[in-house]
Order: structure tokens, then sequence, then C-alpha cells
């Protein structure tokens, strides 16, 4: 019985520590997030041959040298603006046309770059034997797979170099061999890489030489291609907009449902506690992307005027989320930490789109820091200039004209932050 007694108290023990760890999961960055699936997978699933768990892993291997590489932009949550470029595959095809390649040469650069996803990677799913079959059809005649590869080769030289990649190694390896460098230089380059990877250095062991070639490595072909290079951090979101609605999708096309669906059958061991903690975290990252997304789309949906151009960002609190989506203010607040949504035109800190009000109480309208600003210089312009009006005024008029219901004192508060003098001063002016 005292056994049994233990086995309970020690599995609820588990539970709770499990819970405590799923809930944590809220709050950390996407990078944290894939570090610790990356983790997993090389526990439970190092030998599998997974396809879907290759893809990730790589994926997660090109986050974690630009990580290592630029470590400055992991912690910084800022404005990154985008640059428009015209699209990659409109790029890769305009060079394409011009090469001198035979038609059905073309034929199989048009399916090779048709079959290149947004970041620049070759689609996993690609089959040479469906190239192969499409040539036929077309051409009535059979190629073999070195004459793919040596499309493949062609494409992947084109400009930007290193797109079409199958993984990030062959990329940044045939980013190195186009650096305008000598030989011996570019050996050193791909050397200080594999150093990296492994964890054997840190950027700030390498040469300066050395760190000025590796910067101008890209570790997203497709978002990030030329001047924007040095400013990708991977979204966690990512939104768009179609007739001025706007969406947002989780930005987890190689960490989907499907790919932890994957693991979960792929985790085996002797150690129960460790089945029982893998299992809890994938749990716990369902969980998190689930409300990531859906605080995503409430936030997104409350600041379409403002993503439209047409308004200043409506005050939206972690209190107000909460209620709207029935969780508490607490995974509100852990779910915005330390997460990106991709712009069209930039990429920024999902907390920059929320907006605290001013006036605390339930009470008026609500109102942003911005807007208030705004009104007590409205009022003041009006004002007369013999008879300044005070700050209880102002508060007066506030609540009056535009049912903005705040103290005395943050009137003062935020007429001082917009640079408006006293009723004294402003007499004497």
């Amino acid at each position: 019985m005292k056994q049994t007694l233990r086995q309970k108290q020690k599995l609820s023990l588990n539970l709770t520590l499990n819970l405590q760890k799923q809930i944590e999961l809220l709050s950390l960055s996407g990078f944290e997030i894939r570090s610790n699936l990356d983790e997993l997978i090389a526990e439970f699933c190092k030998d599998s041959n997974n396809k879907k768990l290759i893809h990730f892993r790589d994926e997660f291997l090109s986050d974690k040298l630009r990580n290592n590489i630029k470590p400055d932009l992991s912690n910084q949550f800022i404005e990154i603006p985008i640059e428009q470029n015209k699209d990659l595959q409109d790029k890769l095809l305009e060079q394409l046309e011009i090469s001198p390649l035979k038609d059905y040469e073309i034929l199989i650069g048009e399916i090779i770059i048709d079959s290149i996803l947004d970041n620049g990677r070759l689609d996993p799913e690609l089959e040479y034997e469906d190239i192969k079959r499409i040539v036929h059809e077309d051409f009535n005649f059979n190629i073999d797979e070195s004459k793919i590869e040596s499309v493949l080769n062609l494409i992947q030289n084109f400009d930007p170099p290193g797109c079409a990649f199958r993984t990030i190694q062959e990329s940044l390896e045939i980013q190195v061999f186009n650096l305008d460098i000598g030989k011996d230089q570019q050996q050193n380059i791909l050397k200080s890489l594999k150093a990296l990877i492994n964890k054997e250095i840190k950027a700030e062991d390498l040469s300066p030489e050395i760190k000025t070639q590796v910067d101008k490595l890209n570790f997203n072909q497709g978002l990030n291609f030329g001047s924007n290079n040095n400013l990708y951090v991977r979204p966690d979101l990512i939104a768009v907009s179609q007739k001025n609605v706007w969406q947002v999708t989780l930005n987890d096309d190689f960490m989907n449902k499907e790919l932890l669906e994957t693991i979960k059958l792929e985790i085996k061991s002797s150690d129960k506690e460790k089945i029982i903690e893998a299992k809890s975290f994938l749990m716990g990252l369902e969980r998190r992307q689930q409300t990531l997304f859906l605080v995503g789309q409430y936030i997104l949906t409350r600041q379409s005027e403002y993503l439209n151009n047409k308004s200043d960002r409506k005050p939206i609190t972690n209190k107000e989320i909460a209620k709207a989506l029935k969780i508490s203010e607490s995974t509100v607040s852990r779910i915005v930490k330390n997460k990106y949504i991709q712009l069209p035109d930039k990429l920024v800190p999902l907390k920059k789109l929320l907006q605290r009000k001013v006036n605390k109480s339930a009470e008026g309208k609500d109102v942003t820091p911005k807007e208030l600003k705004n009104f007590i210089a409205l009022l003041i312009s009006e004002e007369n200039s013999d008879q300044p009006l005070s700050d209880e005024n102002l508060r007066t008029l506030l609540s009056t004209k535009y049912l903005i219901s705040i103290a005395r004192r943050t009137v003062t508060k935020y007429r001082e932050e917009a640079g408006i003098g006293s009723t004294r001063v402003r007499k004497v002016n």
C-alpha cells in the first residue's frame, strides 16, 4: 500500500512539474522553442530517416548558425524593416531565361524554381522521378539524375547564390564558393562555420577577415536576399491582408502538427519519466501554438484600422484579450512576450501591436497616451491665451467633450510629456 502511495505521489509530482514546464513554454521565443524541440529529437529520434525530422533539424541548424554568428539580434526585440524586393522565383526565372540551355533543360529549371519554398529551400517533397516523367511527356526522351543535378547546380549559383538548397550546409558552401576570395580563404571560412555549428568556437573568436566574409552569408534566401541579409529573424507569426482584412498564420511550416505527431511515434525509451516529460513538452508546444495563433488573430483584428493606415493603434490590454478568448491574463502576458510578427513591410515584436490605455478604470472612452496628448494639445490650441486652461479645466473638458475619464494628475503628466507648459508659462507667452 505504501509503495502504491509513493508511486502516486511521484506521478503527481511529475505531472505538476510538467504542467509548470508547459506554462513556461508560452513565454519562450521561437528560437528557444526550436532549440528544445531539436534536443528532444536528438535524444529520441537521432537514428530516424524521417524526412520531416531531417527537414526540421536542418532548418533549426540555419537558425542556430545565424544566432551564433549574429547573436546581437537574439534578444533585441526591435522593429526590423523589410525592403520590398522582387519575388525570388521571378528573379531566378529571369536568369534561367537568358542561360544557354536547351528547351528541356529550361523545363527542368522551371520545375526546380517552382519548387523553391519561401525561404529559398528546395521543397523536400520534390521527387526527381516526377521531373523525369514531365520531361518525357513533353519531349519524348529520358533524362538521368545527373542532368537534373546539373541544372540544379546552375540555379544554385544564380544571384543570390545558394538558393534551391537541400541543406543549409549546401547553401552556405555555395555562397562561400561565390565569394570573391581565394580558395584557401574559402576553406578557412568553411572550417570556421563547422566549428561554430559544433560550438567549438564563438563568433567573437573569428578573425576580422573571416568575420567580414561570414557576415555576407545569407540564412534566409527567400525573405531577405540582398540588403536585408543581416536583419533576418524568423518570425513566429505572419500577417497577410486581403482587401484590408487581416489574417494571421503561424510560421510553422517545418514545425507543424504533423511533425509533432511524427516525433510522438518515434519516442521510445526504457525511462518512463523521460517519455512522460517528452510527451508533456509536445502537448505544451501544441497548446502554445494554438494560443499564439488565437492571440495574434485577435490583435490583428482589433488593430486592422491601424494596419490599414486609417488610425493610430487602439488601446488593447492583456485583460481585454484574456476576457475575449476566455484565457488567463498571465497566459496572454506570456504568449505576447519574445514573439515577432511579420507584416508586409517589417518585422515587429508582437507586443508592439498592443497599446496600453491611459484611463485604468472601466469608465469613459479608452484613450492611448498618444491620443491623449493630441487631445490636450487640441484643447490648448483653442484656449483663450489671457485665461489659459488649468489641468483641472482640461480634465473636465476631456470628460464632457471627448468622454475621457482621467485624473487631473494624469492630465499634468501627459501635458508635460507633450512639451506644453503650465498655465503660468502659457499666459506669459
